[in-house]
């Protein structure tokens, strides 16, 4: 059986294909990757070069969000297309969970100069006007991280009240989230410990990990796929431009 992982909530994002023994072809996309021009041309090449075909995919599992709006859109978009077109399942999985994944993988390989003392980890991105979006996630002997919080976005010194150390901070937001505190807008610095840059992306082959068992159990149901959407948690900024002048109160 052959699964296409598709992660677009981080503006670079990625693509991997993947069966029961793992993953067999990555795709990182560069940095300057536009997500909608390329994006269905990346799929064709990460296929082509695994000697296979759309023909051959049996589910597909999708980064949902949060992230990119363009992004999430992008990904989820093209999951539900190819679902319905092949019918086959979709698996959706939370962008926050890939990156704690990720970065639980890497500690434990000794990543990070042999510090694995941190059990817990909080993935966060900038949501902006100082919003953050985060969650919280603790090792497990099980194949992915143990939840402790539910994905939200809130102020900074909303999320640090749920979201509490002592863990490792790592995500696009971390750095931004790390100055908050330290500034004194959210409780203390001193519980949280910057994870390494290289943990904060969100990996296809991680979300191939990730979400292989669930979808070599699922199977093809329409109306799951048709009622998958991304998970952006808050509004996109012209959406909260549009409401304000809707409301009256755009000055």
């Amino acid at each position: 059986m052959i699964f296409l992982a598709i992660e677009t909530s981080d503006p670079r994002g990625s693509l991997a294909l993947f069966d029961e023994e793992g993953v067999r072809e990555e795709d990182l996309f560069c940095e300057d990757m536009v997500h909608a021009r390329e994006f269905a041309t990346r799929i064709e090449g990460l296929l082509r070069r695994a000697g296979c075909t759309s023909r051959d995919l049996q589910g597909i599992s999708v980064s949902a969000g949060p992230g990119s709006y363009t992004g999430c859109r992008v990904g989820v978009t093209a999951a539900k297309t190819l679902a319905i077109a092949l019918r086959i399942p979709v698996v959706a999985i939370s962008s926050l969970e890939v990156i704690a994944a990720f970065a639980m993988e890497s500690a434990q390989a000794g990543g990070v100069d042999g510090e694995t003392s941190l059990d817990a980890f909080i993935p966060v991105l900038d949501g902006r006007r100082g919003f953050f979006y985060g969650a919280l996630f603790t090792r497990s002997e099980a194949s992915r991280p143990h939840r402790m919080v539910e994905d939200q976005v809130a102020p900074l010194a909303d999320l640090t009240a749920s979201l509490r150390g002592p863990a490792w901070v790592l995500g696009a937001g971390a750095d931004e989230f790390l100055r908050g505190m330290e500034a004194g807008d959210g409780g203390e610095a001193g519980d949280y410990q910057r994870g390494p840059t290289e943990w904060d992306r969100p990996r296809a082959s991680i979300l191939a990990k990730l979400s292989g068992k669930a979808l070599a159990e699922s199977s093809f149901d329409p109306e799951t796929v048709h009622l998958l959407k991304p998970s952006y948690l808050r509004p996109s900024e012209p959406e909260i431009v549009l409401a304000r002048k809707l409301a009256g109160e755009d000055r």
